[in-house]
């Protein structure tokens, strides 16, 4: 929670006493060393861990709004676990301090069922939503309503050093299936790592599978879902992880993916398009070359994660809050986070601009991926589920595409059930 002292420093949170005093003081033409200082709304804007500059965004939108609010940025923690508890906890409590949330794109239908999120104003939603690719405009809608401004959704690439690709037998203008990748690196004697930047590596990865083997980790509404692992996409999916396994060319998601690949082994990666922002990866980012996420069957399906701008329900400046959503979402804001920290925004549009597509380095790539990839199934329970795949498909060298499945498929329906096993 925020310390006192911070707090009181809100204008909202000034007492009917004090205000009393103050127009009193008006009144009788009293002087003082803080006369015509203006008190700002203070927006506090929570985000976790990026690869952006949030303080450079909140700056920029700072000078825009001159008097009519200020943004200040409060860190939430790494782990996706860990933030959404946190999260979870303090909205709980009504805390009214939490303005605006950067809000992982897998806990939005989470947090807005539980009525936690304040609907974006109509007035804005045209705005919000204008050129919005329809992935990242799905994970901001909850029951037919936006509840989140959708801002960027990074779907995953391969990335790979140099002329890796050409030497492991690739074609990178064709489609790449994971065997020939697989098989490719382990000729070269180098590995394929794949990210796992906040503990949800593992979901994503059997997510993507199962959707590019033509099935749906999870499909429906609320208790009334089907679960798809215990089919031939979830066979399929297994398949994969398990011949990745022996063929000994990495561990499988890895917080340590991106060092690695940056060793001496590292051939190929599969990570988000602002994976190549990662100071880990500055002795290699010149080298670096993106080509589309691996196949299953014919098209490439990447998993695809990202972040949208949501207000709390309980959040005490709403209509200011609101305002810096509108100038965060804005182009220039968009075009920022795409030439920086390399995220691929919600508009593709914004990657039409010619110095934006020069300096966003998969941008092809990352177009292509953006209309073909896949969130997170939009469940209320996708963090039970994270904590069922990771205890069925974890580690990677217990996968078998013969019992996995099935497994899981019990494991994942009691997550979405509520029932304990």
């Amino acid at each position: 929670m925020r310390a006192p002292g911070r707090a009181a420093r809100r204008w909202r949170h000034r007492t009917a006493g004090v205000a009393a005093v103050a127009m009193t003081c008006a009144v009788a033409a009293c002087g003082g060393a803080n006369d015509n200082v203006p008190y700002l709304p203070v927006v506090s804007w929570y985000v976790g861990p990026d690869r952006l500059d949030a303080a450079a965004l909140a700056a920029t939108c700072n000078d825009q709004a001159g008097s009519d609010y200020r943004i200040e940025v409060e860190q939430l923690p790494a782990d996706v676990g860990a933030r959404r508890a946190l999260l979870v906890r303090r909205l709980l409590a009504k805390d009214s301090s939490m303005d605006l949330l950067s809000l992982d794109t897998s806990s939005t239908a989470e947090l807005a069922s539980a009525g936690f999120l304040a609907p974006v104003p109509t007035a804005q939603v045209a705005a919000l939503s204008d050129g919005v690719t329809p992935a990242a405009l799905a994970a901001a809608t909850h029951d037919g309503r936006l509840v989140a401004a959708p801002w960027f959704l990074d779907p995953q690439v391969l990335w790979f050093r140099g002329n890796t690709a050409e030497r492991a037998g690739l074609d990178t203008t064709q489609p790449i299936s994971w065997d020939d990748l697989v098989a490719g690196a382990q000729r070269l004697g180098v590995t394929v790592e794949i990210e796992d930047r906040d503990g949800s590596g593992l979901s994503e990865w059997v997510n993507g599978l199962v959707a590019g083997s033509g099935g749906a980790l999870v499909s429906g509404k609320g208790r009334s879902t089907t679960v798809g692992l215990d089919s031939d996409a979830g066979r399929s999916a297994a398949s994969v992880v398990e011949f990745y396994d022996e063929a000994g060319v990495g561990p499988g998601p890895s917080s340590d993916a991106l060092a690695r690949f940056a060793g001496a082994n590292g051939g190929f990666l599969l990570a988000s398009t602002s994976a190549i922002a990662d100071p880990a990866l500055a002795a290699v980012q010149a080298d670096m070359r993106a080509t589309a996420y691996p196949v299953v069957g014919n098209t490439s399906v990447a998993p695809m994660a990202g972040v949208g701008l949501a207000v709390p329900r309980h959040a005490k400046d709403r209509t200011q809050a609101f305002e810096a959503v509108g100038c965060l979402t804005s182009a220039t804001s968009l075009q920022a986070l795409a030439t920086g920290p390399q995220h691929t925004p919600s508009r593709l549009a914004v990657l039409d601009d010619p110095a934006v597509a020069q300096a966003f380095r998969s941008a092809d790539v990352a177009r292509a991926a953006a209309t073909t990839g896949v969130t997170v199934p939009v469940t209320p329970w996708w963090g039970n589920v994270v904590d069922a795949l990771d205890e069925t498909w974890s580690p990677v060298s217990s996968v078998t595409q013969d019992a996995t499945p099935q497994t899981s498929q019990a494991e994942v329906e009691a997550a979405v059930e509520g029932t304990i096993r």
